[in-house]
């Protein structure tokens, strides 16, 4: 197939390890990058922050931090234990004594977060001082490209953004076309690309289904996933394919959203869209018995579908990122039960036109509830267009074909929710 090695690099690139919510996350590698390039003691830590990442970043947990939240706590535990070398894993190596020093810098009120006005949804600028040295790392568009890098006054690092410049590395690779992507050219590589070469998708099943049975085997946060797997035990919910992914996914996000130090797999920079995007094809290929190589394949067409949707979208937005997962597991769920293209834009037009304007209100406890909504209509649309019933051209937002329901998603996405997150930060730090 000519676009497979495309195909393989957009996965690899899109699709990496990720420790915590992404936004904290960031946020903390931002200022573990500037930690690389200070010596001496830190006297001040300003982060100029979009709304979209403080908006996500405001009441998550923080991994290894015993349940904290805060933008300041994130940018103080990057400055003073994060390892930049670990990318968006760079919390994982933090002790009690790093989370200690971190709240003494914020309670001497050296740590600050500003609203920042550059225009773009994802948009991070650390300055950090110590009594010798500042350093300004600049990060824009995903959470470990880094634009600008400026010490002691001049930059040494502008212009082309380079990821992951703090792992020194110096091979820059090849800007990857995202224009071949589309059910049918996705449908196509999952069928006949070697399971072996699927090497990153294979990893994300053991990685994503990890966390999944932590959060069933504990409460965390609101727990839906384990009230979910009640409700079934008690007859209150049934037994299909439907609860089952519900339950799943729901106890992954559940678990992470409380700030549980196992790794997920994230997509395009979102570690609750590689769950949502994962977990509820997995589960339910184990629960219908499928081979595990239909099942790798499977998950690599909801993974690309996500993948294939958001890359229009861009970073942040303001609708929730389940929305666009449960488009990718619509698909990946047809594949599982043997349909074809047409199934899948059925499928994927439907999850759009039933849950397109559910709106991110911040990374949250609650985020489990709208990942086991997304999930559940993704499912349902999938089987509903098996029985070739779908939500047509006709109807409200959806379109005539994939491109053109792709095309008013983001439109309603964009244009149609402008405002809405400023007007959620409003709301968040009112309350605050």
């Amino acid at each position: 197939m000519m676009y497979e090695k495309m195909f393989i690099d957009i996965l690899e690139k899109e699709m990496v390890p990720a420790l915590g919510c992404t936004d904290p996350v960031g946020v903390a590698y931002a200022a573990a990058c500037a930690k690389k390039y200070v010596e001496g003691v830190i006297i001040s830590i300003t982060g100029d922050i979009s709304v979209n990442i403080i908006k996500n970043a405001s009441a998550v947990c923080i991994p290894k931090t015993g349940g904290k939240c805060g933008v300041s706590l994130a940018l103080a535990l990057g400055a003073i234990g994060g390892n930049p070398e670990r990318g968006l894993e760079v919390l994982s190596d933090i002790i009690e004594e790093d989370i200690e020093k971190a709240e003494k810098l914020i309670n001497r009120g050296i740590v600050q977060v500003n609203v920042s006005e550059n225009p773009k949804k994802l948009y991070m600028r650390v300055t950090l001082q110590t009594d010798q040295d500042e350093a300004i790392v600049i990060i824009e568009d995903t959470y470990t490209s880094i634009t600008s890098i400026t010490v002691n006054g001049k930059m040494i690092f502008s212009d082309e953004p380079k990821e992951d410049c703090c792992k020194n590395n110096d091979d820059i690779k090849n800007e990857i076309f995202y224009g071949d992507l589309s059910l049918e050219s996705i449908l196509n590589f999952a069928e006949t690309v070697a399971i072996d070469k699927l090497e990153i998708l294979q990893t994300a099943v053991k990685m994503n289904m990890a966390i999944a049975e932590e959060g069933l085997a504990k409460d965390y946060g609101v727990s839906v996933g384990r009230s979910i797997q009640s409700f079934v035990e008690t007859g209150k919910m049934d037994k299909g394919i439907v609860s089952h992914a519900m339950m799943w996914t729901a106890a992954a996000t559940d678990a992470r959203m409380a700030g549980c130090d196992i790794p997920v797999m994230s997509n395009t920079g979102s570690g609750n869209q590689g769950l949502a995007s994962t977990i509820p094809v997995i589960s339910i290929a184990k629960k219908m018995e499928v081979p595990y190589e239909k099942m790798v394949r499977a998950v690599a067409i909801s993974s690309l579908v996500t993948i294939y949707i958001k890359n229009k979208l861009g970073a942040l937005s303001a609708v929730c990122g389940a929305v666009i997962a449960g488009a990718g597991t619509s698909c990946g769920v047809v594949y599982l039960l043997d349909g074809t293209a047409d199934n899948m834009l059925a499928a994927m037009q439907s999850t759009l036109g039933d849950v397109a304007g559910m709106i991110c209100d911040g990374a949250k406890a609650g985020c489990s509830l709208k990942v086991a909504t997304c999930t559940n209509t993704g499912v349902l649309s999938a089987l509903l267009a098996m029985e070739n019933r779908n939500i047509k051209g006709t109807d409200g937002i959806v379109g005539y074909g994939e491109t053109q329901t792709i095309d008013n998603f983001i439109k309603i996405s964009t244009e149609g929710m402008d405002k809405m997150d400023n007007t959620i930060l409003e709301i968040i730090l009112n309350k605050e």
